[in-house]
């Protein structure tokens, strides 16, 4: 896979997936350039998660996108290449999960300790070898948050609190260093101290990554995106930049949606 830094990351033109006899995503538009952090809002059923999973090619996982023979239909471009029709081979799947990572609400791991997956993430990934603990002292996190992280080492991913297994998960995905993160509702039950501290840590990847965010939490899409695209039953309703979006937004639809208001879905 051949991909240049000019190329948009992700280029989607009247794009539409079907699955069975529901249209589930219609004529999406969407243009995504290397730096660039996109949030992505809109009610529950929206579409917001699916169009993740577009893009990172799981809707061909049943077990993971809950689609039957989905059918696709428009453009699709990930890192240059298309992806449309067919169900994509599987080195062209390895290829593109190579330059990704996708965190969600909940994480798979190892049934080993968290220093053990991180090492596992190192082995398969090809990187130095690098005690976890060394690892992260050097992340740019409060003293207070890399203790809290050095104190689960050794202890297994179900014995950590859910909101610092959710940050270890976006760590664990920082340390592949993917060209294109991806985060669906990827810190739900963070506090707010909690959720600085990784807010932070993904500002500092900011020159080398893009970002994908799929959240409920308006204000985080607020402080964390550049521009925003609003989706309404599978549909783009708006895509602009995100000061805009919140000071001035397009449609009724979306000031609707900002105000909290359900007068108009």
């Amino acid at each position: 896979m051949n991909f240049s830094a000019q190329q948009p990351i992700i280029e989607l033109r009247n794009y539409a997936l079907q699955s069975g006899f529901s249209a589930l995503l219609q004529g999406i538009e969407l243009l995504v350039n290397p730096g660039e952090s996109l949030g992505l809002v809109g009610p529950a059923g929206s579409g917001k998660s699916l169009l993740l999973k577009v893009i990172s090619q799981a809707i061909w996982d049943r077990e993971l996108s809950g689609l039957e023979s989905p059918i696709q239909s428009g453009e699709c471009h990930i890192f240059g290449e298309v992806f449309t029709e067919r169900k994509p081979s599987a080195s062209a799947r390895a290829a593109l999960q190579r330059q990704m990572a996708l965190v969600g609400e909940s994480s798979t791991w190892l049934p080993v300790s968290i220093a053990q997956n991180f090492e596992a993430v190192r082995v398969v990934s090809g990187l130095e070898r690098l005690p976890f603990e060394d690892f992260i002292e050097q992340l740019p996190l409060s003293n207070r948050n890399k203790a809290q992280l050095i104190s689960v080492t050794e202890l297994l991913p179900t014995q950590v609190d859910q909101p610092i297994l959710q940050q270890l998960a976006i760590v664990r995905a920082l340390l592949r260093k993917p060209r294109l993160l991806m985060l669906d509702e990827a810190f739900i039950r963070m506090d707010p101290v909690l959720l600085k501290n990784t807010e932070a840590l993904l500002f500092s990847q900011s020159e080398s990554l893009t970002l994908i965010c799929a959240t409920n939490d308006l204000l985080q899409a607020s402080r964390m995106t550049d521009k925003i695209l609003f989706l309404l039953d599978g549909r783009v309703v708006e895509c602009t930049p995100t000061a805009r979006f919140f000071t001035n937004p397009k449609t009724r639809q979306a000031e609707s949606f900002i105000a909290g208001r359900d007068d108009s879905f």
